[in-house]
């Protein structure tokens, strides 16, 4: 478990720095644009498209599977939490396999659309040329690959009474 632990946390913490980093492109990206448009009269061509199609995708998308090892995804459990322990514990790991199998048919999905648009390389017109677009399709399934490993990983480690978030097993007294 400790190696699944590790595998997993980096993949997600890489995607996650990906996404800080294309946070943080997108604001100097608006930024120059905002002051060029301002001062210059002189927009930076594509700025709406390139924030729409890479940086907000990533913002959004990359992040996912380590917010899945945090268990930080937005629930609400107001009934489930009134039910005693044992039928919480059956629901958490029913809810555990359907994520996984939603999110894998959403990996499966992106993927043959990724792969399509792969193929008649796609790109989207804008002042002064046109932007590819068929890279930026790629951060879906990307995503959901690594949000699906992170789910086994909970999902193993919640079977197996292992902290998530460190790998370690717990003792009965902590499950």
């Amino acid at each position: 478990m400790k190696a699944l632990h590790r595998l997993v946390s980096k993949i997600a913490d890489a995607l996650f720095a990906v996404s800080l980093a294309a946070g943080v492109l997108m604001m100097a990206h608006v930024t120059i644009d905002v002051l060029s448009r301002t001062l210059f009269n002189a927009p930076l061509p594509g700025t709406g498209e390139i924030t729409a199609s890479y940086y907000m995708i990533a913002v959004a998308f990359l992040p996912l599977a380590w917010v899945t090892l945090r268990d930080e995804h937005v629930t609400a459990d107001i009934f489930v939490s009134a039910l005693p322990g044992p039928m919480r514990a059956v629901i958490a790991v029913l809810v555990d396999l359907l994520v996984i199998l939603y999110v894998g048919a959403f990996v499966w999905q992106t993927w043959v659309s990724a792969l399509a648009r792969t193929r008649r390389g796609e790109v989207w017109e804008i002042l002064g040329g046109f932007l590819p677009i068929w890279p930026t399709r790629w951060i879906l399934p990307i995503a959901g690959a690594a949000m699906v490993l992170a789910m086994i990983f909970r999902l193993a480690a919640r079977l197996t009474r292992t902290d998530p978030l460190t790998g370690n097993r717990q003792g009965k007294e902590h499950a």
